[in-house]
């Protein structure tokens, strides 16, 4: 195969209707620069793969169907982002999710990799980068009216927000001349349920008049996913030709987890018995957590069942002023089976056994601050 997204097939699924719900024929039909480049982008990770394996992938990320699609498309970005960082997959599983075998640097201890891919419905039928892009319209309307926006259903990929923002005129030039009595109003049709409420009257016009914004909690949903997907890949390593290495459980989300940090130490950790502040020899302060798996009453990592899990990686990617932007934390498992050195992950972010004491772990953050990074 000469080139993964040739001219054959963007004439092909250029004649698709529109809109159309499929990934790729965004990626393949859209003209703007940054599609363009990112298109470029994903063909050159294609060919940094084994060439045993470009033919499987190849079929996978010319799919039509997203979760197909995505998937493939997870497993690529993060043998990228790793091989981009001295970690190189040395054999490709031949099954979608399967385990691939890495390794680090210099290290020879060979790890297992799998990477799952996390599409929920609302990254199916909708997108947190709509609803910004909502709020970004509707602060261009130029008024003296402070107001907040509750999203109630998540908003279509190919969502058009200007009639929102011209019955939003409307409804605040209505308030004025007092054809519209009272602070609350909705904008609803079968696909989009928007929630508006007054906040303060101005005494002069202006823009970037949304105060405030609601969508639908999604931790809980988010986090039980995570969940599943870790089981996931446990029970496809176990049954696979790489039962014997630790595991690092990758789950790629296509959009920013947005998960508070408190909620995803409970869920894999469980609840501390205590937290504190360290000051480190460089004067740098963290926030420590002591756990003891005994002690501890849930958590994914104080189940027995994931201790073949050394770490978990949770990736995501989300636009940001038209480039691609990659979000990657480890999670050690510091009950783990066969734990992995912080340095096969070298300057990742990584949340890991700082110390112990006794029955006693004490977890926290090493390079926080390079959770966020772009690929050449």
């Amino acid at each position: 195969m000469d080139a993964l997204y040739g001219p054959e097939l963007q004439k092909e699924l250029a004649a698709l209707p529109r809109p159309h719900p499929s990934f790729l024929v965004s990626l393949l039909t859209r003209d703007e620069p940054a599609i363009v480049a990112f298109r470029v982008q994903i063909e050159t990770w294609w060919e940094n793969i084994g060439t045993d394996a470009r033919e499987r992938y190849a079929e996978r990320l010319q799919s039509l169907e997203n979760e197909v699609f995505f998937q493939a498309f997870a497993e690529l970005a993060v043998h990228e982002i790793l091989r981009y960082h001295d970690v190189r997959v040395e054999g490709h599983a031949t099954v979608p999710g399967g385990t691939m075998r890495a390794l680090s640097g210099d290290d020879p201890e060979p790890f297992g990799l799998g990477v799952l891919a996390y599409l929920p419905e609302i990254q199916i039928r909708g997108s947190m980068s709509v609803y910004r892009h909502l709020v970004r319209e509707l602060n261009q309307i130029h008024h003296h009216y402070y107001f907040s926006v509750y999203l109630k259903r998540w908003l279509p990929y190919d969502f058009d927000p200007r009639p929102i923002k011209r019955a939003l005129e409307v409804w605040l030039d209505s308030l004025d001349d007092g054809s519209w009595h009272g602070k609350y109003a909705e904008y609803r049709d079968e696909n989009i349920h928007l929630e508006f409420s007054i906040l303060d009257k101005l005494n002069e016009d202006r823009r970037d008049l949304v105060r405030f914004r609601i969508s639908p909690l999604r931790s809980p949903e988010v986090l039980d996913k995570v969940g599943e997907s870790v089981t996931t890949l446990v029970n496809e390593a176990n049954a696979g030709p790489h039962a014997d290495l630790p595991l690092v459980a990758t789950v790629f989300s296509n959009e920013d987890w947005a998960l508070p940090e408190s909620f995803l130490h409970d869920y894999v950790y469980g609840k501390p018995d205590y937290a504190f502040n360290w000051t480190t020899h460089g004067g740098r302060t963290e926030r420590m957590k002591a756990y003891q798996r005994s002690s501890a009453k849930y958590g994914l990592f104080v189940n027995e069942h994931f201790d073949k899990v050394s770490a978990l990686l949770l990736v995501d990617k989300e636009w940001e002023r038209d480039k691609v932007v990659f979000s990657l934390r480890v999670m050690h498992n510091p009950w783990a089976k066969h734990p992995l050195d912080p340095s096969v992950f070298g300057d990742f972010a990584q949340y890991r056994a700082v110390d112990t004491d006794g029955d006693t772990v004490f977890l926290g953050w090493d390079n926080s601050e390079r959770a966020r990074f772009r690929l050449p």
